[in-house]
C-alpha cells in the first residue's frame, strides 16, 4: 500500500488546491462555481497538477522525492514544491473550468 509520508503530501496537495480554489473564487467573482465546487475543484486541481509535475522531467525533483526502497523523505524542499504546486493546480483548474462556465453558458 501507500506510505504514510505519501498521504501527507496529497492532503498538503487538496488542502492547498483548495484554499487557492476558494481564494480566487473571492477576489474574482465572475470564476466563482461556489464556495464549495471552488474547493472541490481547486483539491482536484491541486493534486492533478502535482502529478503532471511528477511526470516532468526537471520538475519532479521539487514535488516527488523517494528513497530506494519506495518510502517518502519529507524534506522541506518537497513540502514547498508541494504546497506551491497545489496552489498554482488549485487556482488554475477553478480559472479554466470559470471562464469555460462563462463563455459557454453552463
Amino acid at each position: 500500500m501507500f506510505a504514510s509520508g505519501f498521504w501527507i503530501l496529497i492532503v498538503i496537495e487538496a488542502v492547498t488546491g483548495a484554499l487557492s480554489g476558494v481564494l480566487l473564487g473571492n477576489l474574482v467573482p465572475p470564476l466563482s462555481l461556489g464556495r464549495l465546487k471552488d474547493a472541490a475543484f481547486g483539491a482536484i486541481g491541486g493534486i492533478g497538477l502535482t502529478w503532471l509535475g511528477a511526470q516532468t522531467p526537471g520538475v519532479e525533483s521539487f514535488v516527488e522525492d523517494t528513497a530506494s526502497d519506495g518510502s517518502y523523505i519529507i524534506s522541506p524542499e518537497l513540502l514547498v514544491g508541494v504546497g506551491v504546486a497545489g496552489l498554482l493546480g488549485g487556482a488554475l483548474l477553478v480559472t479554466i473550468i470559470g471562464l469555460f462556465r462563462n463563455r459557454f453558458g453552463t
